[in-house]
């Protein structure tokens, strides 16, 4: 695991770096923020995390940017199913450490751009991947008896596509900006039509993002 987020941190810093000399004679920033997130899959049904992401203002005012996610769900969630083996309903409780790593870029359009505040709507795009550390506890729905494993697997490149809605307030002049994002999203996690799959072919996530903007330059939308 140290060496998976040592590797993709090292990737992340050399895309940040590529992008910002291509882009240096536009105004850039850099964001950092918690996150919370809701979803429509059990085994992320809450997360809480940090993220960091590089962004690039143009001259229309719209801006791009990339940027790095990292979540984890520790909400505990039980569920009855039927086994096809014997026939029988078992009840399983399960206490998820999840985690979720995300990889995105996106586009935001500024609707509204004044001296003090803008808002911005676009699309991102992101490559996702889930590490799974689940203990379960299961036992048949009529017994008592129960039996306790661990389930640890990988989900790697899960493509993502989604909105970002953003409104954004200068504090300190074109120094410092605080921001709060709210960013619907489809993860395409298995294939459709897969016979037998307990896992969604797609999944919702609804992310909330408080943001702290350092501006690397001065002035905005210009070359």
């Amino acid at each position: 695991m140290f060496r998976y987020k040592t590797i993709t941190m090292k990737k992340l810093l050399i895309i940040i770096a590529l992008f910002g000399m291509i882009n240096q004679n536009y105004a850039q920033q850099l964001k950092i923020f918690p996150l919370f997130s809701v979803s429509s899959y059990q085994k992320f049904l809450s997360g809480v995390g940090y993220g960091i992401g590089y962004e690039v203002y143009l001259k229309s005012h719209n801006k791009t940017g990339l940027s790095f996610e990292h979540s984890i769900n520790p909400t505990d969630y039980t569920y009855v199913f039927g086994s096809d083996a014997d026939g029988k309903d078992y009840h399983r409780a399960v206490k998820p450490k999840n985690q979720k790593f995300s990889f995105s870029t996106y586009y935001s359009f500024n609707l509204y751009n004044s001296n003090k505040s803008n808002f911005f709507l676009g699309a991102k795009f992101g490559i996702n991947y889930f590490k799974i550390n689940e203990k379960i506890t299961e036992r048949q729905s009529d017994e008592i008896d129960t039996h306790t494993y661990t389930s640890r697997s990988w989900k790697n490149n899960k493509i993502g596509l989604g909105l970002t809605l953003e409104y954004e307030r200068k504090v300190l002049d074109d120094k410092l900006s605080l921001s709060f994002t709210t960013e619907p999203a489809f993860i395409f996690l298995s294939k459709f039509g897969l016979i037998g799959s307990s896992v969604p072919p797609l999944v919702g996530f609804l992310t909330f993002k408080l943001n702290i903007l350092f501006n690397l330059q001065k002035s905005f939308g210009t070359s």
